[in-house]
């Protein structure tokens, strides 16, 4: 966030800052401000009855002794090294029938109820049950995931579901019933219930377990990593002239040598081929109608990337394993040439890595169309609002029975239990990217030209745009790769 951009906010806010105040904020490094500006905000708010003057005290307070001057952060020297924390390709094990999908709630009401347990305004909240015995006039917070929602006559019901059992409530207001149609279906909600004197319930708060506020990641050593998503490989509609551009861009051969020196990681978040059989009609839009081959043809590409690079690879929708989430690796039989590069590392989707000290979510995003399809006011053309609010569920595909297929699992591997540093996302086409509590949020857009299918279904993909990620600060820049030629 340029300084302009971090000072501009803090007054539009309300809020005057003070002379000293105003040259700290403006001597940290890129990034560091921003996440020290939502936390400025949030701590001020909570303090209504304090003047609207923010000091030097108050910035001081919030600095973390380690944040890096930008003088200090130095090129790092040693070599790229991916820590996988979490990948769910060896502990796949699906439960059949209702007994596994049993499970599979259960695990995530549990794990979604420890994180609400964890915030200081929702630690309070109790089971379903606990309403039962509510006096009118009195009220108490419960937790338990959304299993419905309804509208008639202007009015918004909720029915919402634990282990102990269910409670429908009224919305009371405007605001609660926009959070209420916000929130996803089958996601854990808090929500703060009253009697009325006629005996029914009603709540004036729905509150989704949401990201706490912490401070943008940062350290002394700068090493770049590229996120790719949606090569799709076999399509007649991969871009292969923008794509040999940027594995030129990469070898060093189209200047920029400032950028290239410093990128260390490839991550390629799902849908490095195009697949067979994913949507009607797609055997005719094929260059290439073996997966073996596809897969092949993509390593001949990879082969291009500088050998000290690392590329960490997740599945997508159209790569060749099951459809239902999780996904695992991409098998060693499908793409063995893949498999035999040294610097090549395969992960399920989603799965968590860590890259010189940050911490990446890598998700590919099937969920994405039904968050679109049913939330007021997301958009394909937006994907990063979307994924804002998988994380304020802190749950990548919350909704049952819609076009994101879940399997029954014993564990639910979609709960987003450790916060990210970067969510990186693909899958809808379009490039966005933003930065929420200190977590940055990419979409990756794709490689691929409009498709029949996406002319139908009226998708705009924004191709050949690289975001490029300093790790020491969170700052993106972006370079494209389109017709046009380079440009940054």
């Amino acid at each position: 966030m340029p300084e302009s951009r971090a000072i501009a906010r803090v007054l539009s806010s309300g809020y005057l800052l003070d002379a000293k105040a105003f040259e700290m904020i403006n001597s940290l490094p890129p990034g560091a401000d921003e996440g020290l500006v939502d936390r400025l905000l949030e701590q001020k708010s909570a303090a209504p009855g304090e003047a609207k003057l923010i000091t030097v005290g108050d910035v001081a307070r919030l600095i973390p002794k380690e944040t890096p001057r930008a003088s200090d952060v130095v090129v790092a020297q040693e070599p790229a090294e991916v820590e996988v924390i979490s990948d769910p390709t060896p502990a796949i094990a699906p439960t059949e029938g209702a007994e596994g999908f049993g499970a599979l709630f259960h695990d995530r009401y549990q794990r979604l109820f420890s994180i609400v347990r964890e915030r200081l305004d929702t630690k309070s909240s109790g089971p379903v049950s606990s309403t039962r015995s509510l006096a009118p006039g009195k009220k108490v917070r419960v937790a338990g995931l959304l299993a419905e929602r309804s509208s008639r006559h202007g009015v918004v019901e909720l029915r919402v579901d634990d282990p102990t059992g269910s409670v429908k409530v009224v919305c009371q207001d405007g605001l609660v019933e926009k959070a209420a149609l916000e929130a996803p279906l089958d996601s854990m909600v808090v929500v703060e219930v009253s009697r009325g004197k006629s005996g029914g319930l009603f709540t004036d708060s729905v509150v989704l377990p949401d990201l706490p506020g912490r401070r943008v990641v940062s350290s002394t050593h700068r090493a770049y990593a590229v996120l790719l998503s949606d090569l799709h490989v076999g399509s007649r509609m991969f871009l292969a002239d923008d794509f040999r551009r940027f594995l030129m861009w990469l070898n060093g051969n189209l200047g920029d040598k400032d950028v290239v020196n410093r990128v260390k990681y490839l991550v390629i978040a799902g849908d490095l081929v195009d697949g067979v059989g994913v949507y009607p009609g797609q055997e005719f839009q094929l260059a290439e109608r073996d997966p073996k081959k596809q897969y092949a043809m993509a390593a001949d590409l990879l082969r291009q990337v500088p050998g000290h690079m690392q590329i960490v690879v997740s599945p997508g929708n159209h790569d060749t394993v099951r459809q239902a989430l999780p996904q695992p690796a991409v098998p060693v039989d499908m793409a063995e040439s893949l498999y035999a590069m040294d610097n090549v590392r395969w992960v399920g989707d989603p799965s968590y890595v860590r890259l010189h000290g940050t911490t990446f979510l890598i998700y590919h995003g099937k969920s994405l169309d039904d968050i679109i399809a049913t939330t007021p006011n997301l958009a394909y053309d937006r994907p990063t609002d979307a994924m804002k609010l998988l994380l304020k569920a802190r749950h990548l595909a919350p909704t049952y029975g819609k076009r994101t297929a879940l399997s029954p699992e014993l564990r639910d591997y979609l709960v987003v239990d450790q916060v990210p540093d970067v969510f990186h996302v693909g899958h809808v086409h379009t490039y966005g990217e933003m930065t929420y509590r200190g977590t940055l949020l990419v979409n990756s857009g794709t490689w691929q030209a409009q498709t029949s299918f996406q002319s139908n279904m009226g998708l705009e993909p924004t191709p050949s745009v690289v975001p490029v990620v300093d790790l020491s600060n969170l700052q993106v820049t972006r370079r494209s790769f389109g017709a046009a030629g380079f440009a940054s």
